[in-house]
């Protein structure tokens, strides 16, 4: 899978809230959490580029079109932090997880939590 553009992983973003949506949809969620309005051919430009790169696919009714995620969250999330373990901890869990623990204080209570929500699947 490739690594999607910063504007085009927030609108991602959009599209998994939203579920089925339009570029007027789109704009709207945009503009509620952030205040401002993009332009219509920003949000289409960005769109389409996620259709072709097969994130959400499409339907049309008429001249309207209706994205949908084709690949959830949960797995772009997997595959982003498989490539970070990789990238920035060399391949190892163990030093990711120990980095979370020292640098970003991790919490004992938090760590046992993980380990017994792993435990339970």
């Amino acid at each position: 899978m490739q690594k999607l553009t910063r504007a085009q992983e927030d609108l991602m973003h959009h599209v998994w809230q939203l579920g089925e949506c339009t570029v007027g949809d789109l704009r709207q969620s945009i503009l509620e959490q952030s205040g401002k309005l993009p332009a219509h051919s920003t949000v289409s430009t960005l769109i389409l580029a996620l259709d072709e790169r097969g994130f959400v696919s499409h339907r049309e009714y008429g001249r309207t079109f209706v994205y949908t995620p084709k690949i959830s969250r949960e797995e772009y999330g997997r595959q982003r932090l498989g490539r970070l373990v990789k990238s920035f901890f060399g391949g190892s869990g163990s030093a990711a997880v120990s980095y979370l623990v020292k640098d970003e204080n991790l919490s004992l209570d938090e760590l046992n939590a993980l380990v017994r929500q792993l435990e339970e699947e």
